[in-house]
């Protein structure tokens, strides 16, 4: 049980716990039975991005890595240390046309610090040292390959990146794009507050049990709109952060990227800002088991 809660809230809070020498009633089948119908109704529409070698890899089309488009006199974007970010991936505008919010035609491009938290700042995601944009590639332009992986001066950390295929890292992979709909993950907020409520009051080995079928169900994929997934605990917890309600891009771990210890990567944007096409406040963060 306990092991259970760490994973799923990234640690259980007091109030979780029952007094010594209580022992909790089983969880009502009608309960188990409401919260299941109320988990299957949670769904959002998202596209899948699946990676896929035999895409081209080029200024569009969604992908992983490679050359990152940058306008004609243009230089790589570095961070405050000088420091150039890591173009993690980019997010073709057409591939998500049957979303919501979505402008119509360019690029979203994905950059995120080079050190050791990738950028991340746990305690404000909306200050992370990373940078999310959308170019219109019709103009002049070139793509460019990523500055080598080094150390630079004596910053230490500054070689560090989420790539787990160096090869990816500098040439790219393509992502196929497939609309879908999504159900909510066990460790969205709106979930495990659900959770909580019915384990401070029952048994939950039964709720256990169906959780458990459901995260081996939801597959880890990359994907953009649909619902988070986090290994430790939602940061809408956070309520400064609690408006950032849409998934502009889901990554996990898989081959070709690693965030910690097989951990799930996200950027968020609020769904008034993703239709107004303004992706200045874009809050970021990764965790990991």
């Amino acid at each position: 049980m306990i092991g259970f809660l760490q994973r799923l809230f990234g640690g259980v809070r007091p109030s979780a716990a029952a007094p010594r020498g209580t022992t909790k009633p089983p969880l009502p089948v009608a309960e188990l039975e409401a919260f299941k119908t109320w988990f299957g109704q949670q769904t959002r529409q998202a596209t899948e991005l699946t990676p896929d070698a035999s895409l081209p890899i080029g200024a569009t089309g969604s992908r992983l890595g490679g050359p990152a488009w940058l306008a004609a006199g243009e230089d790589w974007p570095l961070d405050p240390h000088g420091v150039p970010l890591e173009f993690i991936a980019q997010l073709d505008c057409a591939d998500c046309r049957g979303l919501a919010g979505y402008p119509d035609r360019g690029i979203i491009q994905f950059f995120v610090a080079r050190n050791d938290v990738y950028g991340a700042d746990f305690a404000d995601p909306a200050g992370a040292t990373m940078l999310v944009r959308r170019c219109d590639v019709t103009g002049a332009g070139a793509l460019v390959p990523p500055p080598p992986l080094a150390r630079v001066a004596d910053l230490e950390f500054s070689d560090f990146s989420p790539f787990e295929d160096l090869a990816v890292r500098a040439t790219g992979i393509g992502l196929r794009p497939t609309l879908i709909t999504d159900r909510i993950d066990r460790t969205v907020l709106a979930a495990e507050k659900r959770v909580m409520a019915l384990y401070e009051r029952y048994d939950a080995t039964a709720l256990e049990a169906f959780l458990r079928s459901e995260a081996k169900a939801r597959l880890p994929r990359h994907h953009s709109g649909g619902y988070p997934a986090f290994t430790q605990s939602d940061v809408s917890y956070q309520p400064a952060f609690a408006e950032f309600d849409h998934v502009l891009l889901r990554l996990t771990s898989d081959a070709y990227l690693m965030w910690g210890d097989a951990g799930e990567c996200v950027f968020l944007i609020r769904s008034a800002d993703l239709a107004r096409g303004d992706f200045s406040r874009v809050a970021y963060s990764w965790d990991c088991f």
